[in-house]
């Protein structure tokens, strides 16, 4: 028994080896294209850089092309989803427009066949008075109820004509869609084979620019999806109040709250708390400047403010490996999400007001701000 039980052991302690020793091998083996793209990237030469970024441009715009082809295709079959339920709605509306002209015809031919003086004999042969009000509002109830039956005819012919008027107007959409959805692939091919012509035209250099453009769209696809891990990290590091007094150096007036955070500050509270690559922000004159130097990425821009206690990063330009990024490219970054730094939450428990920001500046080296506490006193 006591060797089954060893037996046993021995395998699971086998089976738990293998996974550990597997799970390694998989990761690199996954990392080791990105890490040889990488340093192939970074060995080329400054000529070899600027013909490479023609070829990365022409990247970019494809894919922006390719973007825009994706988004007017989804419009598309969302109109088409919208026209079929709009044909079963309109097929269920002429349904009940067609019974209540069925019925509204019954009631005309028996109208037709008793005529007025059929009410008037009902009300001749009333045997009393009784009968004879009852009669009477018999007749008030089928007028009545003719008429609401004729109302309820013209509302549903009112409703098919507008969802039929509205199918039509969807249809016209529809068509305008797919007129514009011809520009983005016309365009797209267009870039493919100035692409594809470019790197003819670099002849037996050609196998080598191809491998190079390869890496660098194979490391701009990873950064990519790399970077929305970026923007959450940072948002987390900022929502959980690790800024001190000092760090902000806050200063109280009377109407105000002024403070300002130096660089060097910044940049080692997000990269001490940081589980991912390492984050460098430089603040200038009116600009601030961000680099991801393991991932060769730089941004520019400015804050603006946003909301009543926040800084929203605006990126104005960007390079990858030195190249540039068009304003397509550095936007698909931020695709699921912005940096926003939230005085409300850098403050945190230190102040125990509502933040209001008045003014912000970036000046080199530092950020400062104002906070306006004027309504208290």
């Amino acid at each position: 028994m006591k060797l089954k039980k060893c037996k046993y052991s021995l395998v699971l302690i086998l089976v738990l080896c293998t996974g550990i020793l597997a799970k390694p091998y998989k990761v690199s083996g996954e990392l080791k294209p990105i890490e040889e793209a990488n340093e192939q990237l970074q060995g080329i030469s400054e000529e070899e850089q600027q013909t490479l970024e023609l070829l990365f441009i022409l990247t970019q715009e494809i894919e922006e092309m390719e973007r825009e082809e994706a988004r007017i295709t989804d419009e598309i079959n969302e109109l088409i989803i919208e026209i079929d339920q709009l044909d079963k709605s309109i097929s269920e509306e002429q349904k009940n427009y067609d019974m209540y002209l069925k019925i509204m015809e019954q009631v005309l031919i028996s109208y037709q066949r008793g005529g007025p003086a059929s009410y008037l004999d009902i009300l001749l042969k009333a045997e009393n008075l009784t009968s004879f009000i009852k009669s009477l509002n018999l007749i008030k109830d089928i007028s009545r109820n003719t008429g609401e039956l004729l109302a309820s005819i013209e509302d549903s012919k009112q409703i098919l004509e507008e969802k039929k008027q509205s199918m039509a107007d969807s249809i016209a959409l529809l068509e305008v869609k797919k007129e514009e959805l011809q520009e983005p692939i016309a365009t797209k091919k267009r870039l493919v084979k100035e692409q594809e012509d470019y790197l003819e035209s670099l002849a037996e250099e050609k196998e080598l620019y191809q491998q190079h453009l390869d890496n660098l769209t194979l490391m701009w696809n990873n950064l990519k999806e790399f970077f929305s891990d970026i923007v959450d990290e940072f948002a987390r590091i900022i929502n959980e109040g690790h800024f001190t007094m000092e760090d902000l150096n806050l200063q109280f007036s009377f109407f105000s709250l002024k403070g300002s955070i130096h660089e060097d500050t910044f940049n080692r509270i997000m990269n001490d708390n940081s589980t991912l690559s390492k984050i460098v922000f430089s603040f200038r004159q009116d600009a601030v400047r961000i680099e991801v130097p393991d991932n060769n990425l730089v941004l520019e821009g400015y804050f603006e403010l946003e909301g009543a206690s926040a800084l929203l990063f605006v990126p104005e330009e960007g390079t990858f490996y030195g190249m540039t990024l068009e304003k397509e490219s550095i936007e698909e970054l931020f695709r699921d999400g912005s940096l926003l730094i939230d005085f409300e939450q850098v403050a945190g428990d230190m102040v125990s007001i509502d933040i209001k920001l008045k003014d912000i500046e970036t000046r080199d080296g530092s950020i400062h701000f104002t906070i306006d506490i004027g309504s208290l006193f």
